[in-house]
């Protein structure tokens, strides 16, 4: 069965997660996706219109300074779409950034590997290594400010369930 909602489903909680901005903000943010196709042994990039399981999208989440000033603190949050997973190692910025996950609410972001605690049913506790695909959210900080008419990019992919 193909989705065709998933950019639609991404930037509702990419515009909930970064804060809605004014018409009259500073910066201007955007979503594209993209299917991954492979061709001939060549990767390409579609538009992606629709998708279905074991297909993979591309996110690229794009941030301009449309101001005439030097701005700084941004935070950009990648949410993973439900029925999709996060696929690991495909994370990208066009900037140097401070690259965290998260695998529950989005309150413990970790650098990879993310750890969480579990108990055995001994009742001892031991720490275990989290899966990529068990991810729920990325999050990007650049480490410099965003110069003015600056476009910033984080990519990464998810695999459609």
């Amino acid at each position: 069965m193909k989705c065709k909602f998933l950019g639609s489903a991404l930037l509702s909680s990419l515009l909930f997660a970064t804060g809605a901005w004014a018409q009259d903000s500073p910066l201007e943010s955007s979503l594209e996706s993209y299917l991954v196709v492979e061709e001939g042994g060549e990767e390409r990039l579609m538009p992606a219109e629709e998708a279905g399981p074991g297909d993979t999208i591309e996110y690229r989440l794009l941030y301009t300074n449309v101001s005439d000033r030097t701005l700084s603190g941004l935070v950009v949050n990648g949410p993973i779409p439900d029925n999709t997973r996060y696929v690991g190692d495909t994370d990208n910025a066009s900037v140097a950034a401070e690259f965290t996950v998260s695998a529950g609410a989005g309150d413990d972001f970790q650098s990879e590997p993310y750890t969480r605690v579990v108990t055995d049913e001994n009742g001892n506790q031991q720490e275990e290594v989290v899966p990529p695909e068990d991810y729920t959210r990325l999050r990007w900080e650049p480490v410099e400010s965003i110069a003015p008419e600056q476009t910033q990019t984080y990519v990464y992919r998810v695999e459609v369930e």
